[in-house]
Parts: C-alpha cells; sequence; structure tokens
C-alpha cells in the first residue's frame, strides 16, 4: 500500500501558539494557499481513496485537495484525530506546566482526560493495520495531524517520536507500507 499523508493547512491556533489536541481550528489565508499547493503538488496523483481527521482544520485542507480528485471517495474519521490533549486543549504551549504529565519519559505520561503518546501511536497503527487489510495495493492519501504522522514516521523509520522534526503545515511524507507494518518512508 502506498500511503500519502498530508499534515493541515496552517491555523489561527498554531500561530497563536496553542494546542489544538480534538479541539476543531481554523485554517488561516496562509493555510488555505498551503493546501491550494499541495493540492497542486497532488493532482496528478491516482488515489484510491482519501481519508481525513473529521477535525475542521483537516476537513478544510481535505476539501481544497479533494477538488482535483473528484471521483475518489472522501471518508472524514475521528481515528485520523491528533492526540487528545485532554485539560491542555486550547491553551498555550509555551504556558503549560509540563511537570504535570508523571512519566512522560517512556511516553505513558497524559494529560488529565487526555491521550499519551503510547496510545497514540497504538491508536495510529491500528488504523495503519485495518487500512493495509483494505487496501493492500491502493494509493492512499491520508489528510491529519503533526502528532499523528509522527508516529508514522516513528515506526518506518525505527526512531523514538520526540526525535522526529515537527511536521509542517500541509507538508506530504510518503511511505510505502507492507506484509506486518513494514516499509519505508520515501
Amino acid at each position: 500500500m502506498k500511503l500519502f499523508l498530508v499534515r493541515h493547512g496552517e491555523t489561527k491556533e498554531n500561530e497563536a501558539g496553542i494546542m489544538m489536541g480534538h479541539h476543531h481550528g481554523i485554517l488561516t489565508e496562509k493555510g488555505k494557499v498551503q493546501a491550494k499547493e499541495t493540492a497542486l503538488l497532488l493532482k496528478d496523483r491516482k488515489f484510491d481513496h482519501i481519508y481525513s481527521s473529521d477535525l475542521n482544520r483537516c476537513v478544510d485542507t481535505a476539501e481544497i485537495i479533494k477538488e482535483f480528485h473528484p471521483d475518489t471517495p472522501l471518508t472524514f474519521t475521528k481515528e485520523l484525530r491528533e492526540r487528545n490533549l485532554g485539560i491542555l486543549q486550547g491553551q498555550k504551549a509555551k504556558e503549560v506546566d509540563w511537570t504535570r504529565m508523571t512519566g512522560d519519559v517512556l511516553g505513558q505520561g497524559k494529560p488529565e482526560g487526555g491521550e499519551s503518546i503510547v496510545e497514540l501511536k497504538a491508536r495510529v497503527m491500528d488504523f495503519i493495520r485495518q487500512l493495509y487489510e483494505q487496501h493492500l495495493n491502493d494509493s492512499i492519501l491520508l489528510v491529519t495531524h503533526n502528532g499523528w504522522i509522527k508516529q508514522i514516521i516513528s515506526h518506518f523509520s525505527g526512531t523514538n517520536s520526540a526525535d522526529v522534526p515537527k511536521v509542517g503545515n500541509a507538508e506530504i511524507i510518503q511511505v510505502d507500507v507492507g506484509p506486518n507494518l513494514s516499509g519505508k518512508i520515501l
């Protein structure tokens, strides 16, 4: 299976340094331009299916990309959502007391009502496993979030997700997925 991963365009909240998690977010004008530029880069690719996070920042990005793929099915799913940051959602990252998340050295710490990195990675890899079973020989586009994509990069590169650099807004990452979730980033 060939995966094309796209992070949503820039949001007003990204600009303000606000951690969104499961909040929707609003694309900036720059974010809309980024999505359009990515759509143009992908316009000649054939996708068998497009999946997108159901959060507005991804929905809006996916719909801009889909303009060039009118016959490709598009499915919105909560499985592609960013990490649930619980009580930290909507707060500015630089103002958060990260020491309140005990155990985070191994990715197991989590904010109250939220999700740990370990839980996020399990959710991400479960979704990829299901996709692989459904779309073995297909080319799939996923429109999702920084933290979600970092888990994919971490898995296929064999690195800790904390060591994976931030994925840029509307950036495209390509991955070949093989049996038993083997594969490589292209």
